[in-house]
């Protein structure tokens, strides 16, 4: 099958979150023997037999309904901020309620033969906005995670302190975050951050600088905790569990997207990770058996 995938950036330049999601199930269709071609918005585009929409932010939206209108199949691949630069495709803030855009991207979604979404939390927070979407075909997939890179850590003591990673953002809970160490002034709270903090924080908060994706495994294994309080709904969240699967014990709340999956409390991390690594075979298997 001739697959095009719309993408904002190169999946395999960017090491963003659904970046690296989409290059692990670019790659597994690949090697399904799909002729896939990826296209960001400035790209000439092809036609194809299906595209997959990935994050499309930077699409003309005038040349998406055109691309959308002449392809026969569509899949949506929902991430955190698929088409809303304000990060909330779901109803979370009073802009959301009155978006202008709305009817535009419902006339696309409903076009669509499959939706997919990256943990019941996702699909239940898009639902809660665009209830027409309840009857669509869907499948919950979550991210897709290479296990073996966490697992194999084995430290021989671990730091007893909270981790938190990229959480310096308003939508990713930054103030229920210093609110927690404020109110736990004996806990240790280290912040892995991209954002640059020049304010003051608690005297029990560290701030550290953030660190190639590479190093990441050994620094969630050396901590005992894990900690994020989103004030958005998260669709997944990678760094939630990839210190879940570093043995992190994980201090949440009900807006984190990993942790509305069932397996996703199991005692055996074994569990954790073959439900990550098998993400990309089942996202293919439920493309494949929508569009033949």
């Amino acid at each position: 099958m001739k697959i095009g995938w719309l993408q904002d950036f190169n999946i395999f330049s960017v090491q963003g979150g659904a970046e690296m999601n989409d290059a692990m199930h670019f790659k597994e269709g690949l090697s399904r023997k799909h002729r896939i071609t990826l296209f960001t918005s400035d790209s000439a585009f092809e036609e194809q037999d299906c595209i997959i929409i990935s994050n499309c932010v930077t699409f003309d939206r005038f040349r998406l309904r055109n691309i959308v209108n002449s392809t026969p199949n569509i899949v949506f691949f929902f991430h955190d901020y698929i088409f809303c630069r304000f990060r909330l495709f779901y109803p979370v803030a009073e802009i959301c309620k009155s978006c202008g855009y709305k009817n535009y991207w419902l006339e696309l979604f409903k076009k669509a033969k499959l939706l997919i979404w990256l943990s019941p939390l996702h699909r239940e927070a898009t639902l809660a906005s665009l209830p027409e979407l309840a009857e669509k075909k869907f499948a919950l997939i979550p991210s897709a995670i290479d296990p073996d890179l966490f697992l194999m850590m084995k430290p021989k003591e671990r730091h007893p302190a909270y981790l938190s990673v990229n959480t310096l953002y308003e939508f990713k809970g930054k103030e229920n975050l210093l609110r927690w160490a404020r109110e736990n002034p004996k806990e240790t709270l280290h912040i892995l951050s991209q954002a640059e903090c020049y304010e003051q924080f608690p005297e029990n908060v560290t701030v550290l600088p953030s660190l190639p994706y590479e190093k990441m495994p050994e620094l969630y294994a050396n901590y005992e905790y894990y900690i994020e309080l989103p004030n958005t709904p998260q669709p997944f969240n990678r760094t939630c569990a990839e210190a879940k699967l570093s043995g992190c014990k994980i201090l949440t709340n009900k807006l984190m997207g990993c942790a509305s999956w069932d397996w996703f409390g199991n005692p055996d991390l074994n569990v954790i990770a073959e439900e990550l690594k098998a993400a990309p075979k089942r996202f293919w298997e439920a493309i494949e058996e929508r569009i033949k």
